[in-house]
């Protein structure tokens, strides 16, 4: 599924998992990207629900699209 495209992008592109990060809003999101080390950022405002996303760990879990634009440059910023 999800994590095989996601390696396949990666491989395609040359880039390495810890310079990317994958934006999910379902459970199945979140598991993809941790299966191939990429980090995530769950977002509430989708499929599955605040607390489900969880459970599953997500290395950030927002709750307004504002707020990605703050992860992303803090994460820009240490790469």
């Amino acid at each position: 599924g999800k994590s095989k495209a996601i390696k396949k992008l990666l491989k395609k592109t040359q880039v390495q998992p810890e310079e990317i990060v994958y934006v999910g809003d379902e459970v199945r999101d979140i598991e993809s990207a941790q299966k191939v080390h990429v980090k995530t950022i769950g977002v509430t405002w989708g499929f599955n629900s605040r607390q489900l996303m969880l459970k599953f760990r997500p290395d950030y879990l927002i709750d307004d699209p504002h707020e990605l634009v703050k992860i992303i440059d803090k994460l820009h910023r240490t790469m």
